[in-house]
């Protein structure tokens, strides 16, 4: 039963939005908040904020690690410095839907650290990897979960700091039991809380398959492409990729599920 109800979450309720406010938008933050806020309305999506979805204060490692990638013409999406220049996110985040092709590498920007209009590095992206087996339909969605990832190079190393160190992405071997992985966190940034982190410990729930986990963290449907961390014995690791989220209301806590990095091509060689 488990596993339906996720299986109806990521191929019906639309979680993997990622829209926002323009990246060159000059008008206060709150403002930005109100014109976000207004893009979901007209799109249908309701409005309410959960009690638990609050902004964090501004990030220390590993946290600071997660910025904004922001795209030539508006939008937003996060994205995780896994290497000094390197940066983790979603295929879809990289979809221009206005002219229904991939945005050009340099059409994107990378925060890193970014909180309340600031950031503590900025870079400018020079090439995009996907996997080998990306297809996506006309809105740019893939049409398997699974490919769903992307990595970002960057034109020029961030250097690490007492403030933004990347963080290594784990490729779990083997499928332990839920109970024996660490401690989780989500964090992302989204359009309801455009300028700051929103963070949720939670813990990992089952497995779905050989490349999804379920999990309690708490989000909401534009958290898809939100890192999930694990605390491990040699600290904290990214284990996965928000994916999508079933909360049957605001105030209850919902199962989520993540796509995690083992899924993606071994191709992808990060040296750190």
């Amino acid at each position: 039963m488990m596993r339906f109800v996720v299986a109806l979450v990521v191929l019906s309720l639309g979680v993997f939005s990622s829209g926002g406010v323009s990246a060159e938008e000059r008008t206060p933050i709150s403002n930005q908040q109100q014109q976000a806020e207004g893009q979901l309305a007209s799109q249908g999506y309701a409005l309410a904020v959960p009690h638990w979805y609050r902004a964090a204060p501004a990030p220390r490692p590993p946290f600071s690690a997660i910025g904004r990638i922001n795209r030539r013409g508006g939008g937003f999406c996060s994205g995780t410095l896994v290497a000094y220049d390197r940066v983790l996110t979603t295929a879809r985040c990289l979809w221009n839907r206005s002219l229904g092709q991939w945005y050009f590498a340099g059409d994107l920007h990378f925060l890193a650290g970014y909180h309340l209009g600031g950031h503590i590095e900025h870079r400018r992206v020079v090439s995009m990897e996907f996997s080998e087996s990306l297809r996506v339909n006309s809105r740019g969605r893939p049409r398997r979960a699974s490919n769903d990832w992307a990595i970002l190079t960057l034109d020029r190393p961030i250097a690490a700091s007492h403030k933004i160190q990347p963080v290594e992405m784990i490729k779990l071997r083997r499928r332990p039991r839920p109970g024996r992985i660490g401690p989780l966190v989500r964090a992302g940034f989204s359009p309801l809380k455009p300028h700051a982190l929103t963070m949720s410990h939670c813990r990992a729930v089952a497995f779905f398959n050989r490349q999804a986990l379920m999990h309690s963290c708490k989000a909401i449907y534009a958290d898809s492409g939100h890192p999930i961390f694990v605390n491990t014995s040699d600290g904290w690791r990214i284990l996965g990729l928000q994916m999508a989220t079933y909360n049957r209301d605001a105030k209850s806590n919902g199962i989520g599920m993540a796509l995690l990095v083992t899924a993606m091509s071994k191709r992808v060689q990060i040296r750190y």
